[in-house]
């Protein structure tokens, strides 16, 4: 009894020492990601509408309204922190931590099932355990996952999968009352809830969720029971889930892909599913060999299965899923390691084409713990004897190899500059890098190079639409005007209903001063985009540049009703209510743009206009002042800070300002103030 309880105490401290270790390591691969900026699909969910002050939960929830479990994890996030990018990073590296926990329980629990307790590898259970979560915390393909800070989905669905294993293992292994148990499995079906409402790859759990209890607690199909727990459990669960998917899938799902990210056709679900067997094969292949990873692969889509790439992948897939099925009966481990592998790949990874994007690192996260578990227990099935220890050795260094790499990938992903530079270097015939990395080059202000970029991109798919908005952008920073509406009229032809080239056409119409043409192009953005808030603001501007006054103060109304905090709404309907001689309300408006910029110098000169219209001169001259201060070569506020000064018969200082002026070529003040004989 006694050495069976300091044996007891003894793994027990071992293994909190060894999960100390998972978790330190984590923390250390990905000690260097804290500061890597939102990327590419971060934009969908932190656009400028959904970050508002205003925004509520409701308006994130409409984002992905099929995960929404994830998307209030990043509404918290931004409530707490804003866009800090530290906050969010902290949050996936925690999750990332945990699931690298659960690894480690579950595949303890698993070698402490009825089916592996008796064999030989259960006595290696603690380092089993250990090196299969070391491996899943360090390893680099798991960088997209958790550095990629949008791909919480993918993490965050994994860690509820996992624990809804985990917590269903735990049930049935469960010696006392079997309340607990049923606690367990409820635990599980909670897990189950969440996932789904997570991402929709959760979808293949009650279809784990057998195959372990066949794997480890079964070892026939004559020994099921329709009153079995697993089989309870996993049709509930899929009762549930089949209910969620056909409210979100048609037959409409398996429609053809159209061109829209970046390739020049569409692909169909064949072609998807034919790309899928050589992709697997790509997936494995980084497991093994985790080097030349990339964000936006340039992959080569395959229409016949019997191309002979597509056939030998497929072949060489059956061959390992043949394999798990042989060894199944001595190896049990190693066969169900293979089977989770192919099953939780088999939403992104099978007919459905979910989207252009073939391959996307971040779906082998969950996959990932099937690959390590084989790996893991090949090692300890095969190499016994004097090799076994050598085989640790070797694990540990492989874990210490993943960790560097993964510390090196992550430096990849710290700016937008040095993620898409990557990504062009590996894909540099593919439209999509070529146009983001021109968007990187236009916010540089590397105009001239961010078109060359365009250009490429638009030779490689003629038919991406993005790229005529984006290269007709830099053609307007360059003041090329005529030649951004020529690009934006193709980007209208290829979608009538893209918004932006509307606005960003109306942008260049008023550029030229064809106002006409820009309210007509402001007005079809807004029909497209009615909560577009910069296009009612820009219809207002140009309502005022047309003296439609009443027009432009409710446009930009309605802007500062979508976007409060935009300081931009607030100074166009200033301006309207200032040409209509309502000067106190446009007092109001100004005031409200230096309270949310301070720097504004024009609205403190226009709030000195119209604090001089209603002869408060005090405030008048305040005003002018701050804006002189702000920016002292600013005439207008010299010119008419003197005019004030003359009013009240300050001659000194109003001579002063308006020599100022005049010095900058604005001597509005002075000639009148010559005019009157007062300067000299």
């Amino acid at each position: 009894m006694i050495l069976h309880w300091k044996s007891e105490f003894i793994n027990k401290h071992a293994n909190l020492l060894l999960i100390s270790v998972i978790i330190i390591s984590g923390i250390i691969a990905y000690s260097n990601s804290f500061d890597c900026s939102f990327h590419f699909d971060d934009e969908n969910v932190f656009h400028s509408s959904i970050t508002e002050s205003t925004s509520t939960l409701a308006d994130w929830l409409r984002l992905f309204p099929n995960r929404p479990v994830g998307i209030i994890t990043f509404y918290l996030n931004y409530q707490i922190h804003g866009l800090d990018v530290w906050g969010y990073h902290l949050v996936n590296l925690i999750i990332h931590l945990a699931n690298a926990f659960l690894v480690w329980w579950l595949t303890w629990l698993t070698l402490s099932t009825p089916a592996i307790s008796k064999t030989e590898i259960s006595r290696h259970k603690t380092a089993v355990a250990f090196l299969t979560g070391l491996l899943f915390v360090t390893h680099p393909l798991a960088t997209q996952s958790v550095t990629y800070i949008v791909q919480r989905f993918a993490s965050l669905s994994t860690l509820f999968y996992l624990l809804a294993m985990a917590l269903f293992a735990r049930g049935k292994l469960w010696q006392g009352d079997r309340t607990i148990a049923w606690l367990l499995f409820c635990g599980a079906f909670l897990c189950a809830l969440l996932g789904m409402r997570t991402k929709e790859m959760v979808f293949t759990l009650p279809f784990a969720i057998l195959l372990y209890d066949f794997c480890f607690f079964k070892t026939t199909f004559r020994k099921w029971r329709l009153k079995d727990e697993s089989i309870l459990l996993s049709g509930v669960i899929l009762l549930v889930f089949l209910f969620w998917a056909l409210r979100i899938v048609s037959f409409k799902s398996f429609d053809p892909v159209p061109p829209i990210q970046g390739y020049v056709f569409s692909i169909s679900a064949k072609e998807y599913l034919y790309t899928q067997f050589s992709v697997i094969l790509t997936y494995l292949r980084l497991f093994i060999l985790p080097v030349h990873q990339n964000l936006d692969y340039d992959y080569q889509i395959s229409n016949s299965f019997f191309h002979l790439k597509t056939f030998l992948s497929f072949s060489l897939l059956l061959g390992i899923l043949a394999a798990g099925l042989m060894l199944f009966k001595r190896y049990r481990l190693i066969s169900f390691g293979i089977f989770w592998f192919f099953l939780t790949l088999a939403v992104e990874s099978s007919i459905v084409p979910i989207s252009q994007n073939v391959i996307f690192e971040h779906r082998t996260y969950l996959p990932g713990y099937g690959f390590f578990l084989v790996l893991i227990a090949s090692c300890f099935y095969f190499l016994r004897g004097r090799y076994f220890h050598l085989a640790v050795v070797l694990l540990l260094l492989l874990s210490a190899v993943n960790a560097g790499l993964t510390y090196q990938r992550n430096k990849v992903w710290k700016n937008e500059f040095t993620l898409w530079s990557d990504v062009l270097k590996k894909s540099p015939n593919k439209a999509r890098p070529n146009n983001n990395f021109g968007q990187v080059m236009l916010a540089q202000g590397k105009v001239k190079e961010a078109i060359d970029y365009y250009d490429k991109a638009i030779r490689l798919s003629p038919g991406f639409i993005y790229l005529y908005n984006n290269r007709g952008a830099a053609y307007a920073k360059l003041g090329l005007y005529q030649k951004a509406i020529e690009d934006y009229d193709k980007a209208i032809r290829l979608n009538r209903d893209h918004f932006s080239a509307y606005y960003n056409r109306a942008n260049a119409y008023t550029a030229l001063g064809q106002n006409q043409m820009a309210i007509a192009d402001y007005r079809q953005a807004i029909h497209l985009s009615p909560k577009f808030a910069n296009a009612y603001i820009n219809l207002g501007i140009v309502q005022v540049k047309l003296n439609h006054y009443q027009e432009a103060i409710a446009n930009c109304s309605q802007a500062i009703r979508l976007k409060p905090r935009d300081p931009n709404g607030y100074y166009n309907r200033g301006e309207a209510y200032l040409k209509l001689g309502r000067y106190q309300q446009a007092i109001e408006d100004f005031s409200t743009v230096v309270r949310l910029q301070p720097e504004d110098y024009e609205a403190y000169y226009q709030r000195g206009v119209a604090h001089g219209k209603l002869d408060v001169h005090r405030s008048e001259i305040e005003d002018y002042s701050q804006a002189i201060r702000l920016k002292p070569d600013y005439a207008p506020a010299l010119n008419g800070r003197a005019a004030s000064y003359f009013r009240q018969n300050d001659t000194l200082s109003g001579c002063r300002d308006a020599l100022a002026a005049c010095k900058l070529g604005a001597c509005q003040a002075l000639e009148r103030a010559k005019a009157g004989g007062v300067c000299r």
